[in-house]
């Protein structure tokens, strides 16, 4: 028996199971009646420069007010800032690591085996 998940984003996330005689489907969840849960985040002044709400907040401002040259111009500014931060760590061959993410342990019976196409995984126990 193998198994995937078949979403259909808008109203359910079936898990589809093939069983040679029956390939019968499963509801996992109906999205229809959901009601939506906005993610608990820390306040902005307590954020650091770097967390993804603080640090984006004028780009997606600009957004809401759609302001596209704008928000352009927030997001330009950002990545500018990343790729000269990159060019100075090569330059003083500086290596970078994530602060809240790792690279993947895979590889044949390791515990994070069949993960060997990610980069990088939360750095967090769950």
């Amino acid at each position: 028996m193998s198994r995937y998940v078949d979403s259909y984003l808008v109203r359910q996330v079936p898990l589809t199971k093939f069983h040679e005689q029956t390939g019968q489907k499963e509801l996992l969840f109906n999205a229809t009646h959901a009601k939506h849960t906005p993610p608990l985040t820390r306040p902005l002044e307590e954020q650091s420069s770097r967390e993804s709400q603080k640090l984006w907040r004028s780009t997606v401002q600009a957004l809401l007010e759609r302001n596209q040259d704008l928000a352009t111009e927030e997001k330009t500014k950002i990545e500018d800032r990343q790729r000269e931060e990159a060019a100075a760590r090569a330059n003083e061959d500086i290596e970078w690591r994530p602060k809240l993410f790792r690279a993947v342990q895979g590889g044949p019976g390791g515990s994070e085996e069949g993960r060997e196409n990610l980069d990088w995984i939360i750095n967090a126990h769950m």
